[in-house]
C-alpha cells in the first residue's frame, strides 16, 4: 500500500522548510500537510490495496488537499482549529504558487491568512516563547510545523476501519449453520 512516513522524514522535511525562501516554504509546508492527510485518511479507510488509486490518484474524489482537508474532518480524523488552519494554509499555498508578483510573508494578503492560523496559539505557549518569534514567515513555519508533528500524530494513533457487515449476513450465517 503506502509506505510508512518516518519521524525521521519529518524532521527533515521541517529542516528543509526552515531553510527556503518563503514561496517554498508555503509550498512545502503544504505539501507536507497534504501528503500526512493523505496518509491519515488511508490509515482509517479499510486497508485495501485500490483505495489509494480509487479515491486519491488522477481525477478521483479525494485527489486535491480541499477534498482531503474536508474528508479527514468530516471523518473526525481532525479537529477544527486544525480544519481551519489547513485551509488557510492551503489558500497561502495557491497565492505563493499561482502568483506572478513578487510576495512573500510580509505581503499584506499573505500576512492577513497567517495571522488567523491557530493550531500554535491554541497551545497557549509561554509569552516569552511567542514574543520570540519576529516575523510572519516564523509564526507560518512553526504553527505548520505544529500541524504537521499533530497529524503524525493522529496517524500514529489511527486504526483501520473494519469492513461493514450486515445484520443480514449474521443471520443468513445462523440459518447455515442450524441447517
Amino acid at each position: 500500500m503506502v509506505d510508512k512516513f518516518t519521524g525521521e522524514q519529518l524532521n527533515r522535511t521541517f529542516d528543509e522548510v526552515f531553510k527556503q525562501t518563503d514561496r517554498a516554504s508555503a509550498i512545502v509546508s503544504s505539501s507536507l500537510l497534504e501528503e500526512l492527510l493523505e496518509r491519515l485518511i488511508l490509515a482509517f479507510l479499510i486497508d485495501n490495496e485500490k483505495t489509494k488509486n480509487n479515491l486519491f490518484d488522477g481525477m478521483a474524489p479525494l485527489s486535491t488537499m480541499s477534498a482531503k482537508i474536508n474528508v479527514a474532518y468530516h471523518l473526525g480524523l481532525i479537529n477544527k482549529n486544525e480544519y481551519e488552519d489547513l485551509k488557510i494554509i492551503k489558500n497561502i499555498r495557491n497565492d505563493f504558487a499561482h502568483s506572478f508578483e513578487t510576495i512573500n510573508f510580509e505581503t499584506q494578503r499573505i500576512k492577513n491568512k497567517c495571522i488567523r492560523l491557530k493550531v500554535l496559539t491554541s497551545t497557549n505557549p509561554p509569552k516569552d516563547a511567542m514574543d520570540s518569534i519576529k516575523n510572519t514567515k516564523t509564526f507560518f513555519q512553526i504553527n505548520t510545523t505544529l500541524l504537521a508533528s499533530l497529524l503524525y500524530y493522529h496517524l500514529s494513533q489511527t486504526e483501520h476501519l473494519k469492513p461493514y457487515k450486515y445484520k443480514s449476513e449474521d443471520n443468513d450465517k445462523e440459518k447455515r449453520e442450524n441447517n
